[in-house]
């Protein structure tokens, strides 16, 4: 698997970033390794609390909340999935599938960092994954918090008698865009859907791990794994892992906002389904956008550590 690297200089002086870069190798999936960028910060002794972006972020988006946590005594870790940040960047389309991102993330978090009793905090796709990683390591776990996400998921033991799911229309001519535009500047999009005027630096930032549009393979894929067909392996997959959650007891909090134009009501496709999600309500805090976490910091910050400090 041909790889990309991002020059280290791209992450020099980012706003709120001085983290120190910390990094997992890994099984590629074809004979070969990759490495995985992580962030930490807090007490090496203290308890983990893992969060996993989606698409088009990486790990500087938990840049505010990391010294919240580890001024909580927790170890903070936010980690960016391959392709993305300052992680190794396959370049080929057709080496990133969901399925790939779960084992990548299961191999980075339980088999080389070893993490045990561990708070997952997931946005976007990092809910997918998370989840997905969640179903085969329940006994690592300590709780979930699951943020503007969902869990599309299909029975197989149901038919398919029409390709398209319904409302994707939007998604499927999104998908168009993007696979037929290379150079597609994601961060541009980012600051139309924050409900919070993002600062130039801040822009810089979510832009810098990609010098110019071959670092974009990443991102570009996710957007064409999006669930737009029933025939999406991924959905298959993702109904088993809400299978093997069904019981899962730990505390889970679904922790969104009330200006998501993505995933506003993502919650319903676990909470019915997740004995633990169904037993706590919602919590929907004002004014963010898909992007809480860089719309509303401080009221996300406070809403996580009251949960995890009620769940002990």
């Amino acid at each position: 698997m041909k790889l990309r690297k991002t020059p280290d200089s791209r992450f020099d002086n980012l706003p709120d970033y001085d983290f120190e870069p910390h990094f997992v190798t890994l099984d590629d999936g074809e004979g070969g390794t990759l490495d995985m960028h992580y962030i930490e910060a807090g007490p090496s002794e203290g308890q983990p609390v893992v969060m996993v972006h989606g698409n088009p972020t990486w790990s500087f988006m938990w840049r505010k909340l990391m010294p919240q946590l580890a001024a909580a005594g927790y170890r903070a870790i936010a980690v960016d999935l391959i392709g993305m940040g300052r992680s190794d960047k396959p370049t080929r389309l057709r080496d990133y599938t969901i399925a790939r991102h779960e084992a990548w993330l299961s191999e980075a978090l339980f088999d080389k960092l070893d993490l045990h009793g561990v708070h997952f905090v997931l946005h976007d796709w990092g809910g997918i994954l998370g989840l997905r990683v969640a179903a085969n390591y329940q006994d690592q776990l300590a709780s979930i918090t699951f943020s503007n996400t969902g869990l599309p998921v299909r029975d197989p033991q149901e038919a398919i008698t029409d390709m398209a799911i319904p409302g994707s229309e939007f998604l499927r001519k999104f998908q168009l865009f993007v696979r037929f535009n290379p150079f597609w500047r994601h961060w541009n999009m980012m600051t139309k859907i924050c409900s919070r005027d993002l600062q130039t630096q801040v822009v810089a930032g979510y832009a810098a791990p990609y010098p110019n549009f071959r670092y974009l393979t990443g991102n570009r894929q996710f957007t064409q794994m999006l669930p737009t067909r029933y025939d999406n392996p991924m959905l298959v997959d993702n109904f088993r892992a809400r299978q093997k959650l069904a019981n899962f007891n730990k505390p889970f909090l679904c922790l969104y906002s009330d200006k998501d134009i993505v995933a506003p009501n993502g919650h319903q496709s676990v909470r019915p389904f997740i004995a633990a999600a169904a037993n706590r309500a919602p919590v929907i805090l004002k004014g963010g956008s898909h992007f809480l976490v860089e719309d509303c910091p401080e009221d996300y910050g406070a809403a996580l550590l009251s949960f995890l400090t009620e769940i002990g």
